[in-house]
């Protein structure tokens, strides 16, 4: 027969009305075979081995001459031993029951620590290779360093352990560990009570005594009393939260009596709490303990880091099993808390039969969301659901139900995180993405930590992607069909290593290990001087590959000897060399050596061997290096400034300058003056006219259509606003180089057609083709934006911004139209005048009785307000725009679109008045009909209806190729009179929204898929039907993950127009097609296609 016995433990501290504790471990719980020997009046007898124990219920009455006497709740008979009646209360009688003082149990551990690998082929239990490693890294650190120390260890590895090891290896004289929370606390306190699997794997020897260990629950408020309980302990536990809130006095008299601080869980800690508890204890050692070096608010844990094992190794090393990640898409996002509950309980049913013993945890952000959410998940009854929060009832009840695992299912609010070791959780369901990556590794780690329970599976995660807008770096972790298993591992390196993806380039470079900074996380705003290498190009003899050293650069710099740090590394393929230095600077408010500021630098030498060209980018921008050119390139630098920097405009499209830099010579005397706005004209003719010299210009423009910044500078320095990494500036450089080399640009005419805006007070007399948002509008997401109507709230998404009456009268009213209903304005220049001089000035006013607002993100607007700070651009039929009263004519003189390009179609049995095909039933007749039914019979994997208000085209046709995605837009208008004609007023319209179209090609890819996903159900006068005409949802869905994973994107325009002949054209169409074919070719470099009719 066997029973438990209870474990043996002494109490040192503990007081009424207070819940700290301080007890040791002397004899763990164990089983016992026994036999019955016999039954008395107030005791009895069992007996193992020849050792007798006696069981008493009542002390008074305990027999003498027992070594091992347990109090029981009740007279002990062989038959209530049998039935499992019988319940242990301590022991009162054992060999070991000894009172150990806190030297000597230290002294216990000295010569009773092995490094006892773990080999499970061999059979061997013991500490794993990176807890080994991180141990050998501690004991390094704590004997040489007096630094905070840093250990990163992804959950599941064994960080607890680590710790223990720590105590007893490096027999730490006094501890005290903080925790983020009550479980982990619990929990650490356990392990080290226990000192976990150490003994059992015979890393600590059984001569070695367990430590006496404290739990702290709640502060103490006076310091004899703290003292008290701390010298009866070697470890006290407790949470940063209870520590910091302690008085200066207590806090000094813990920092006095503890020789070292661990903080486990140290992304949790606060900064502000954390730095008060630091300076307190400045004199211990301090180690710090984490998944990840990244606090919770994004900001680095400081500290030395001293070990760092990457979540790579842990799953290379099996500590981690596979990841399943099982997406949903519902914009519905009620809908989907529906669909994601039943993809999760399907899942856990799939587990359990497959003989898993799994359990499934729904994830809430609060405590009402927990309460939506467990209404879903109480219907699955058999599951015995249960919710549990920080302020729930009986929340210890329900914990030990849980850990015992009653429950199949956990509605949790923030809870179960670190410190709950629960290895059945495998199943996640996020109704709430935690968004930030820290988090995300302590939820990976927990639900996938290798358990020794041979009946537990992979992870799986389920979640919503329709609410995946979240930070950058999760973008592909949420991303459908993604492999979870190598993502945390790659976004987790990416994070801690701050390493991004350029590894061949980075490859390159030979001593990147021994450089403070690592260059994987180098990033500037691009700029550079550059220098030919003027070698004599005649001379047969000479090779080119000598006539330049990088290396040599050292002669080139004055005082490089004398500077305090000084680094760097050559790229021999790439020809790229990079110096990273600090120099001494002077503290302005002492006189005084040994005080000084250190001035960090960063400076980049690339040599183009196509163009021969040195590009030299520094972050110190008070020298164009003239002497280190010169020291690479042999003294033959020959550098590339004046008017020559201006062909860095070249081929730049539309560009618009924000200021020019002007020298005006003035007889003898030179003047600088710098113009903005409508002056740049005036100082652009100054330089044409030899009257004056840019000596900068700065501006912007569209490169193979996408928008640039690009500014040059007379004495040689070319730069851009645009952020980069080393290969991305070496790219940048390419672009340049084949400019500045190119003899045929000529510098005095690349800056021609700069778009030179002018101030008016009236409306042009212009026919308008179509009016947008102002350039700023759409770096918003649509999601963020939406239109509150008559107190009714419409997404973007279903939003459009229209004219209204066009006409060339001068005139410019327009709407902004919603599903339901649309609110209408008005633009007006006028004169004022203010302080007696007249002022062009405009105002847009509501001309519509309802009311209307816009909301950007988390702020509201009123609409008319909103639009009169951030105007609206209307945009004419020759090209011209009006922004605010901003009027700005193209320079260029723009062809008409080609006669010959015109695709006609067969449009018979279609009636050229009927445009759209509507919703139920179908307009069989009209001109969307019969091109959707056209395009369904080409080879493309979706057709796709958008008409109406908050549309992108028409209709849109996606492709998808081996290395890239073709999308193409069919913008269709009706012929007006219902027939063939010239009438330049039926492609007014239709070449807007042609040309208002282009901003989705700047947009991610994402949010054009996410779009149409939105979208997805057309609703017109109470009917609806699928716009999905060919493919279907899971098809957009697929290439809204290809999206997120940047395959390139091409994009087309279709102008359809059925009511222009190609036999039969008009000059005035045509001019008016090749102004938009030529915006669309510069401001997105996407060409124009026109269907007419034969």
């Amino acid at each position: 027969m066997k029973l438990k016995l209870p474990e043996l433990k002494k109490i040192y501290w503990q007081k009424v009305r207070t819940k700290n504790i301080a007890k040791q471990l002397l004899e763990p719980s164990s089983k016992l075979e026994y036999n019955f020997v016999s039954s008395h009046r107030s005791y009895t007898i069992i007996e193992n081995n020849g050792i007798q124990y006696c069981l008493c219920s009542n002390p008074d009455t305990m027999p003498e001459g027992f070594d091992y006497v347990l109090l029981t709740n009740k007279k002990t008979t062989e038959e209530r031993l049998e039935n499992n009646e019988i319940r242990f209360k301590k022991w009162i009688k054992h060999p070991k029951i000894k009172e150990y003082t806190t030297d000597e149990i230290i002294e216990s551990w000295k010569g009773n620590f092995s490094f006892i690998e773990e080999d499970l082929p061999e059979g061997i239990n013991g500490l794993r290779e990176p807890q080994i490693a991180a141990l050998y890294s501690i004991l390094s650190h704590l004997k040489i360093s007096d630094e905070i120390g840093t250990v990163v260890m992804p959950t599941g590895t064994g960080k607890t352990e680590t710790m223990l090891t720590t105590l007893i290896a490096n027999r730490c004289e006094k501890i005290i560990i903080t925790v983020p929370s009550d479980a982990l606390r619990t929990q650490i306190f356990n392990k080290f009570y226990t000192l976990g699997l150490l003994k059992k794997f015979g890393i600590v020897n059984e001569n070695a005594l367990n430590p006496r260990v404290g739990i702290l629950q709640q502060n103490f408020t006076e310091s004899d009393e703290l003292l008290e309980f701390i010298n009866e302990c070697n470890v006290v536990v407790t949470t940063m939260s209870i520590l910091s809130k302690n008085s200066n006095e207590l806090l000094v008299l813990l920092s006095e009596n503890f020789s070292h601080l661990f903080i486990d869980e140290a992304h949790h800690s606060e900064a502000r709490s954390w730095n008060r508890v630091r300076l307190f204890f400045k004199e211990s050692k301090i180690l710090q303990f984490t998944a990840t070096p990244f606090r919770n608010d994004r900001k680095r844990v400081d500290g030395k880091i001293i070990f760092n094992f990457s979540l790579k190794k842990a799953q290379e090393q099996g500590y981690f099993k596979p990841i399943s990640f099982l997406p949903i898409r519902e914009y519905d996002f009620k809908k989907g808390d529906k669909i994601i509950a039943e993809k999760a309980v399907e899942k856990l049913r799939e587990d359990i039969a497959s003989g898993y013993n799994h359990i499934l945890m729904a994830r809430c952000e609060n405590k009402t969301r927990a309460k939506e959410i467990f209404e879903i998940y109480e219907e699955f009854e058999d599951l015995n659901p249960i919710m549990v929060h920080s302020s729930i009832a009986n929340k210890k009840a329900i914990l030990e139900s849980i850990v015992n695992c009653e429950h199949k299912i956990i509605v949790a609010v923030n809870m179960l995180g670190e410190g709950f070791d629960l290895p059945q959780l495998k199943i996640a369901a996020f109704h709430d993405i935690r968004k930030s990556l820290p988090i995300t590794l302590q939820f990976a780690g927990r639900f996938t930590r290798t358990s020794h329970d041979d009946e537990l599976g992979n992870a799986t995660f389920i979640a919503n992607l329709a609410d995946s807008n979240v930070e950058n770096e999760l973008s592909e972790l949420y991303a459908q069909d993604s492999d979870w298993n190598s993502l945390l591992s790659t976004l987790s390196s990416d994070e801690i290593e701050e390493q991004i993806d350029f590894n061949e380039f980075i490859d390159g470079f030979q001593y990147l290990e021994s450089s403070k900074i690592p260059f994987q996380n180098i990033r500037f705003a691009l700029s550079t001087v550059v220098y030919k290498n003027n070698f004599d190009k005649d001379d047969q003899d000479i090779v080119v590959d000598d006539t330049y050293d990088l290396k040599k650069f050292k002669k080139g710099i004055k005082g490089y000897d004398d500077l305090e740090y000084k680094f760097s590394d050559y790229n021999e393929t790439a020809k790229t060399l990079v110096l990273i230095t600090a120099g001494k600077s002077e503290v302005e408010w002492v006189n005084y050596k040994e005080v000084f500021g250190l001035n960090w630098q960063l400076t980049v030498l690339y040599y183009d061997t196509e163009s021969n060209l040195l590009f030299i980018h520094s972050s110190d921008k008070s020298s164009l290096y003239k002497d280190l050119a010169n020291a690479v390139l042999y003294d033959k630098a020959l550098m590339i400034n004046q008017l020559n920097v201006f062909k860095s405009f070249y081929d730049v499209k539309r560009v618009s300058l924000q200021n020019v830099g002007l020298k005006e010579f003035l007889n003898r005397k030179i003047r600088f003056t710098m113009r903005v706005g409508t002056d740049i004209e005036e100082a652009l003719s100054i330089a044409e006219q030899q009257r004056g010299q840019k000596a900068f210009v700065f501006g912007s423009g569209y490169d193979e259509g996408d928008k640039i910044t690009l500014g040059c500078s007379y004495k040689g320095r070319i730069w851009s606003y645009l952020r980069n990494d080393l290969r991305g500036f070496i790219k940048w450089c390419n672009k340049l180089g084949k400019k500045l080399i190119d003899e045929s640009i000529d510098p005095n005419q690349v800056l021609k057609e700069t778009l030179i805006p002018q101030i008016i007070s009236d409306i042009p007399k212009i026919y308008p083709t179509h009016i947008d948002w102002d350039d700023n509008f759409y770096d918003n997401s649509e999601s963020r934006v939406s239109f509150v109507i008559d107190n009714q709230e419409f997404s973007l998404t279903n939003c459009s911004i229209g004219l209204t009456n066009a006409n060339a009268n001068g005139e410019i009213t327009f709407e902004i139209k919603t599903p339901s209903n649309s609110i209408q304005f008005k633009k007006e220049l006028f004169i004022e005048t203010i302080e007696e001089n007249q002022i062009a000035n405009f105002r847009i006013v509501k001309t519509s009785v309802n009311n209307g607002e816009i909301l950007i993100g988390t702020k509201k607007f009123d609409l008319t307000e909103y639009l009169n700070a951030n105007p609206p651009i209307v945009w004419f039929a020759d090209g011209s725009r009006l922004e605010g009263n901003e009027y700005v004519e193209l320079k260029q003189i723009i062809l008409p679109y080609p006669t010959e390009n015109l695709i006609a179609w067969d449009w018979s049995n279609v009636d050229l008045s009927k445009e759209a095909q509507g919703v139920v039933p179908l307009r069989t007749d009209s001109i969307q009909y019969a091109t959707i039914q056209k395009l369904i019979a080409e080879d493309y994997d979706i057709v796709y209806d958008d008409d109406y208000s908050g549309e992108i085209a028409d209709v849109i046709t996606i492709k998808e190729f081996d290395k890239r995605i073709d999308v193409q837009f069919y913008h269709l208008k009706f012929a007006k009179d219902g027939n063939i004609n010239t009438r330049i007023d039926n492609f007014y319209e239709v070449c807007g929204q042609a040309q208002k179209s282009i901003h989705w090609k700047h947009k991610k890819g994402t949010e054009f898929f996410e779009h149409l996903l939105k979208r997805k159900t057309k609703v017109r006068t109470g009917e609806e039907r699928s716009r999905i005409e060919k493919g279907s949802s899971d098809d957009l869905e697929r290439l809204l993950t290809i999206a997120k994973n940047k395959k390139p994107m091409n994009f087309e325009v279709f102008i359809v127009q059925p009511s222009l002949s190609k036999q039969s054209v008009s000059e005035s169409i045509m001019t008016l097609l090749g102004v938009t074919e030529n915006y669309l070719k510069e401001v997105g470099n996407i060409d124009l296609k026109v269907i007419v009719n034969k």
